[in-house]
């Protein structure tokens, strides 16, 4: 018979391996609960990165990029059509997101960057090794960035410090993006060989850049719209650029009227810029026999409904050209108030400043001069301005800027007229040091005028009446100055 003290222990044996599997039990049950969490947690993680990555790669996928997994979006299609700044930033996060999260794939960090040159904000000039980086590898999209970052910043004022991309790193990033056939730089091109004033004009080289986008690879996966109309407006601008401008061969001219006659109607109906270029070759003979008579009859027809036209008629009214001259007509339809179209301004400067149809009104050309974001209209104004001395025109900063990227650019004139702007008395442009280093070149490569006018400033306070003027150091010597004095009067 077991004592009672031996009966207790006895079984407390026999509970103990009962209690010890109950808490094994427990043990195990958390266990469980801790890896279902973790791997609920993994799999959120998962989740979210792929959404981030997904959202990403269409929403910035790169143009011309081999390893991209969505359509191309080109860079202006970045920015929202609403132009809410917050998507655009909504759509960073998630490529940042995606592109911590997944390291390895590489086409995330252009990604991201592209969408941070688009944002433009604070800081972005810590991001430009990276993209200058990737640059020197070859990305046509990087170069186009180091670009786009010039573009936006080259107007910052003095107190922003130095420019984060130079002019010339800029240009040669943005020429290396269009030689590899990024259509956003090719277009970039275009604008610039049309208008300027970054690059100099010139129409043939429009011409190349067109075909080069017509010859561009396919930029990703499924093209978009935009690509597809592009390249298709790109044979037409060819043919309108070679009947409206000099210097191409008859053949072309011939082939190029061809072309535009085709998306004619004579003259009479189809696209209004392939008309007009009909038009025009038919005024000056470019590719077609010359029909000046016809050119003004077909204008006089459109007048009425397309704005478009009225410069081209107006300066043939003002010439005489097909029919009688009528320059006060000319001048009418220049400045009736609802034909505000590019050209008209300056071509009705001209007519007020000839003074052959009415009295010169050479403050009112300045006004119109002014007006146009036009390179030609910009050089004229800078030729005028010095005879009319404090008068005021809007933004003449700009003017400044203009004239400056275009003489840079090798633009004919716009050094010459900045450059006689800025020896000027007005104190908005007067700037002698400036002048000289643009002047110089000039006169070194032949130009007299340039040569004149680089004499000119030789010595200061010419006009001071101390009888003491300053000679500076550099440029020209006395007996070369003494050599120009003699050819000056020599010719009167």
């Amino acid at each position: 018979m077991l004592r009672p003290v031996h009966a207790l222990v006895l079984s407390c044996l026999a509970l103990t391996p009962i209690a010890g599997a109950a808490l094994g039990a427990q043990a195990s049950s958390e266990k469980s609960d801790d890896a279902a969490k973790k791997a609920a947690d993994d799999a959120a993680k998962k989740a979210a990165l792929a959404e981030a990555i997904s959202v990403c790669d269409r929403g910035a996928s790169v143009p011309l990029d081999p390893e991209a997994k969505a359509p191309p979006v080109q860079y202006g299609a970045l920015f929202p059509q609403d132009f809410d700044l917050t998507k655009l930033k909504t759509l960073a996060d998630k490529c940042q997101a995606a592109m911590l999260g997944a390291p390895q794939e590489k086409r995330l960090t252009l990604e991201w960057l592209r969408v941070q040159v688009a944002l433009n904000q604070p800081g972005l000039a810590f991001l430009l090794p990276q993209i200058k980086l990737i640059a020197e590898g070859g990305s046509p999209e990087a170069n186009y960035l180091l670009y786009e970052v010039y573009s936006v910043h080259r107007r910052d004022g003095a107190d922003a410090g130095p420019l984060p991309v130079s002019r010339d790193m800029a240009l040669e990033a943005l020429q290396k993006a269009g030689a590899a056939g990024h259509l956003t730089a090719l277009e970039t091109l275009l604008r610039q060989y049309i208008d300027g004033p970054l690059l100099r004009r010139d129409a043939h080289k429009v011409v190349e850049t067109a075909q080069r986008v017509i010859d561009a690879p396919a930029q990703g996966q499924s093209p978009g719209e935009w690509d597809s109309q592009f390249r298709a407006a790109m044979p037409l601008l060819i043919a309108r650029t070679t009947l409206e401008n000099d210097g191409f061969a008859a053949e072309e001219q011939h082939k190029a009227f061809q072309a535009v006659a085709a998306d004619t109607k004579a003259g009479t109906g189809g696209p209004e810029a392939s008309v007009l270029a009909y038009i025009k070759a038919l005024r000056l003979g470019r590719g077609t026999q010359q029909d000046a008579a016809k050119a003004r009859q077909l204008l006089e027809a459109r007048v009425a409904n397309d704005q478009y036209a009225i410069p081209m008629l107006a300066d043939m009214l003002a010439k005489g050209e097909g029919g009688p001259a009528d320059g006060k007509r000319a001048i009418a339809m220049l400045r009736a108030p609802s034909k505000n179209v590019a050209g008209a301004g300056p071509m009705l400067a001209g007519l007020l400043l000839d003074g052959k149809f009415v009295g010169r009104q050479p403050r009112e050309a300045i006004r119109l001069l002014n007006a146009p974001w036009d390179l030609d209209a910009s050089i004229r104004l800078a030729k005028l301005l010095p005879d009319y001395d404090g008068f005021q025109i809007d933004h003449p900063d700009q003017l400044v800027e203009r004239l400056s990227d275009a003489a840079e650019a090798g633009e004919p004139g716009a050094a010459l007229a900045l450059a006689r702007l800025q020896l000027s008395d007005d104190q908005r442009f007067k700037n002698e040091d400036v002048a000289r280093a643009m002047l110089k070149p000039l006169a070194d490569a032949g130009d007299r005028d340039a040569l004149w006018l680089y004499a000119s400033t030789q010595y200061a306070n010419l006009d001071s009446t101390s009888y003491r003027p300053s000679r500076r150091d550099d440029g020209l010597s006395d007996d070369q100055l003494k050599v120009l004095i003699d050819e000056g009067e020599a010719k009167k």
